[in-house]
């Protein structure tokens, strides 16, 4: 479906617009929610946590590394998410639009708030499309790091406990969308983003 032709369909209406330096609020307002989706996501963030927090204790107490050596590998790998797989995590976003057939990818930001997109400039994205699109960093990154795990140094199991640990928790802008549409999917929601304007626009099946 084209941007004309998701306009002039009768069955759908222009529902919501989403300017891109609104997105921090969006994002907070749907953690108000409390779906089904960001309990997952927020109890899986928890149970990383006192899991990592769990082995380290055994592991400083067995005498297999210090405590010292777990909070300077685990940092380490939370700046590396913040750094380096930034870019990494933007950039399977703008592959994944690619693959679902997206001519035109374009990557924002705002620094202040720490934030981070990548946008396919008007081109209509339905449910199923983009959970594919939300989910490939997540996916993908989460999953080398984990299965990394198996092959390294317990120095640097740390660092990827890091990695994992930061990044799932910042992909919570991608998991406050996928639980908007989740919300929503009886609606039929679709959504494009208009690169120069700066905003995405969402619309829906017509309410009766």
């Amino acid at each position: 479906m084209t941007v004309e032709e998701l306009r002039n369909d009768a069955r759908y209406e222009c529902w919501l617009t989403l300017r891109h330096h609104e997105i921090l609020p969006f994002v907070q307002e749907e953690f108000s929610q409390h779906s089904p989706l960001l309990r997952f996501y927020i109890y899986l963030n928890v149970l990383l946590l006192v899991l990592m927090i769990g082995l380290g204790a055994w592991q400083a107490y067995q005498g297999m590394i210090t405590v010292g050596k777990i909070i300077q590998y685990s940092s380490l790998g939370m700046v590396l998410v913040l750094t380096l797989l930034v870019p990494v995590h933007e950039g399977i976003h703008g592959l994944a639009y690619k693959l679902i057939g997206a001519p035109k990818v374009k990557f924002g930001s705002d620094i202040r708030k720490f934030i981070f997109y990548a946008m396919a400039d008007h081109f209509v994205v339905g449910p199923g499309h983009f959970r594919f699109v939300a989910l490939a960093p997540f996916g993908i990154i989460n999953f080398f790091a984990f299965f990394a795990l198996f092959f390294v140094s317990l120095p640097y199991q740390w660092l990827l406990l890091g990695v994992l640990l930061m990044h799932i928790g910042a992909c919570a802008g991608d998991f406050a969308m996928l639980s908007f549409f989740y919300r929503h999917r009886r609606e039929e929601v679709y959504t494009y983003d208009d690169v120069a304007g700066q905003v995405s626009y969402f619309y829906r099946l017509r309410q009766a």
